[in-house]
């Protein structure tokens, strides 16, 4: 049955566009010309050229910097223009904050993180919207197992063929492409607070104990939260983050969540990082945030996107256990690769990514 997903905006975002323009590891597709072409052909009469590169101005990750600056000024009277913003691909997923006390402070959004991101909401909403269509259930459920294992765990940027796959699964869904659109520029404004949230309390003397270093975590999740929900409670001023994409930051979580999953199902690997809480114990913690009483806005749409997100969240991992236990997944695990990049002979020893 098709889901009743929240209306969406009349103009386009532009993120897919990107993904496919600037992170298809193809230097045939490196213009402009070609990479617009790509999207008018797969959504057909959706938008216009004009309307894409308009777009392009308005949501980008340097404005959504300059947003998050914005409201750390205004709510906790906390600025640093000094600070150096990069997206570098550095082979992993993750973002940071690289603070050395003597050079400029800069925060970092890997751009794999950035393509797997857009790319996965895409695939996981699409997944839902049409889960009883066996033929496009099956596409989804592969390209996600792809995201998660070839480029998340191996560091792969994913290339013209991925982005064919995904086009051709999206192909005219502007309702799909919009969700998925939506709720990353809100986890992304969400990384990008969370890393300015670590420069903020470093900036007013907030000190930590070793034992108990992932509240720095905590602390830092709070804020971001924080922020992003001003910033959609003031929807009619600034018109950036929608209602709907409240809960965005926990499929944030879960997005990790999934990516470990997979490794330790697929590797036997597990994460381990005393600094660093598990993602669900960080969801538990977002929820306690926005539960207060002070944030106010219409719940309902977020309520049911992200309820028919979980839906896929458990739907994957049965069916990774399930085919890995019937031996399905021989083909795509690549056991001796990833022990050599663990640097292990077992599979018993502990990391972490950083987000």
């Amino acid at each position: 049955m098709e889901k009743s997903f929240p209306p969406t905006k009349e103009y386009m975002v532009p993120q897919l566009y990107e993904y496919i323009l600037h992170r298809s590891g193809d230097k045939s597709v490196q213009n402009d010309k070609t990479g617009i072409q790509r999207m008018l052909q797969n959504f057909n009469g959706a938008f216009t050229e004009e309307q894409l590169r308009e777009n392009m101005e308005k949501y980008n990750l340097t404005k959504m910097f300059e947003l998050v600056k914005k409201y750390f000024k205004r709510e906790y009277d906390y600025e640093d223009d000094s600070i150096i913003l990069s997206n570098n691909y550095q082979q992993s997923i993750n973002s940071y904050l690289y603070d050395d006390l003597v050079n400029p402070i800069f925060i970092h959004i890997d751009e794999l993180l950035e393509s797997t991101m857009i790319a996965f909401l895409a695939a996981a909403f699409k997944w839902s919207k049409e889960f009883g269509n066996l033929e496009v259930y099956g596409e989804c459920f592969k390209y996600v197992l792809f995201l998660l294992n070839d480029v998340c765990i191996f560091g792969k940027m994913q290339g013209v063929e991925a982005n064919n796959a995904l086009l051709k699964l999206l192909s005219n869904d502007t309702q799909i492409l919009q969700l998925a659109e939506s709720c990353y520029w809100t986890i992304l404004v969400f990384s990008l607070a969370h890393e300015m949230a670590h420069a903020y309390f470093a900036h007013i003397g907030k000190k930590y104990s070793e034992k108990h270093l992932e509240r720095k975590e905590y602390d830092a999740d709070m804020v971001a939260y924080d922020i992003v929900l001003k910033i959609i409670m003031d929807a009619d001023k600034e018109h950036i983050l929608e209602d709907y994409t409240y809960l965005a930051p926990m499929m944030y979580m879960d997005f990790f969540d999934l990516y470990y999953y997979t490794d330790r199902i697929l590797y036997k690997t597990r994460f381990y990082d005393p600094s660093h809480p598990t993602p669900d114990k960080r969801k538990r913690r977002l929820f306690a945030v926005v539960n207060k009483d002070e944030y106010e806005f219409d719940a309902v749409s977020g309520n049911d996107l992200y309820r028919d997100f979980l839906d896929i969240f458990k739907e994957y991992k049965e069916q990774v256990l399930l085919k890995m236990e019937r031996g399905k997944l021989d083909k795509i695990i690549h056991v001796e690769k990833r022990r050599k990049m663990r640097g292990e002979n077992e599979y018993d020893t502990a990391g972490s990514t950083e987000i």
